[in-house]
């Protein structure tokens, strides 16, 4: 495929990846690194086949998508695009709205994101409205040819070639960098869309310099209002919690994770460290564990680069980590963790030299 479209020079082909159709656990019965595996397998075939890139589809779970992305990713150099599938309300089937897929896939490193199937141009064009104003990479948007209705036991859409190519025009004057259609499109949709849009020049690309972290459901802005981080799921001077984690006393921890959620805070510290117990099992499964119940952004809080990785890989969501500094084998162990699985990162003003004395020399 790629020598024959690098010969003519007007043609790529994807590799398409759609869901699984089965929900990950703890929603469904599908694990985590299972379904990695999977989208791997077809990855790796399809670039052993020739393709150009890797286009993801038709995702409607935050946390699928993750392992698909991953699965790419660990299996392909090719780049990869995704496209998610909102409702006319924004939500993703499992819960998250624009503002947290974007984070979620700007995080994990995707080259290109937007929208595909479920809905046509019309009620798209809000949705894709609020990805331009959150994203930093290209926008990709594959409408269906309006909405379904039955006719004589066929399915029809109500959206000509016509209209789909006055709605396509529009939101490629919005900024859109790639379109298609999806159901009910047609190749004369496809056509008439390359007619109108032909003489359009893709708007830049702005770096939109925001500091955003996720969970599965939303994301938190780290900007001109204070973040309240609850600090309570933390051995640190907590003797109950110590001894909760001494015997994997769950319950107390989720409990703990409840009330701050009830108290108003916006984001949760989790830090599970104590020498006499298996930290990384403990940290992933206590992430988990807080997931399946609260819709908090969580701080993953370890020096333990294993417990780091292994939270960070199931972790549904962009997090915050904390914590590095600046001693060179701090970044040397972290970052690369955080440009694989995304994150925002806790900084402390120190180096090899200790913690500056003044407010100066700790910003240097």
């Amino acid at each position: 495929a790629r020598t024959e479209a690098g010969r003519e020079g007007d043609a790529w082909v994807a590799l398409d990846m759609g869901p699984t159709g089965k929900l990950l656990k703890p929603m469904g019965d599908l694990d985590f690194e299972d379904a990695c595996a999977l989208f791997g397998e077809v990855a790796e075939t399809g670039t052993r086949a020739g393709a150009d890139c890797i286009l993801i589809e038709t995702m409607s779970d935050g946390y699928e998508v993750k392992a698909a992305v991953l699965g790419a990713k660990e299996h392909s150099h090719l780049p990869v695009f995704v496209t998610m599938t909102f409702d006319e309300k924004g939500k993703l089937l499992t819960g998250g709205n624009a503002a947290s897929a974007v984070a979620l896939l700007e995080g994990l490193g995707v080259d290109a994101l937007g929208i595909n199937c479920g809905l046509g141009p019309v009620q798209m064009k809000g949705i894709v409205g609020q990805i331009l104003a959150e994203a930093s990479i290209p926008v990709l948007v594959k409408p269906n040819a309006g909405l379904p209705r039955s006719e004589n036991g066929r399915t029809v859409y109500d959206i000509d070639a016509d209209a789909f190519a006055r709605e396509m025009e529009e939101m490629a004057s919005m900024g859109v960098w790639m379109m298609g259609g999806c159901c009910g499109t047609t190749p004369e949709h496809i056509w008439k869309t390359v007619e109108r849009c032909r003489a359009i020049v893709p708007k830049p690309i702005e770096e939109k310099q925001r500091t955003v972290i996720s969970s599965w459901s939303h994301a938190v802005e780290i900007g001109d209002d204070p973040i309240i981080v609850g600090e309570r799921i933390n051995p640190t001077g907590k003797s109950r919690m110590k001894q909760a984690l001494r015997e994997n006393d769950l319950t107390y921890i989720l409990e703990e994770g409840v009330s701050q959620q009830e108290k108003g805070a916006h984001v949760l510290d989790v830090n599970v460290g104590l020498p006499e117990i298996d930290e990384p099992a403990m940290m992933e499964r206590a992430v988990r564990e807080l997931q399946s119940v609260l819709d908090l952004p969580l701080q993953i809080d370890t020096s333990d680069m294993e417990a780091m990785e292994r939270a960070l890989r199931i972790y549904n969501g962009k997090p915050l980590i904390n914590s590095v500094n600046g001693k060179r084998e701090s970044m040397e162990a972290v970052f690369p963790l955080v440009k694989k699985y995304g994150g925002v990162v806790v900084a402390l003003a120190l180096d090899e030299s200790g913690i500056p004395e003044t407010a100066e020399g700790r910003l240097e």
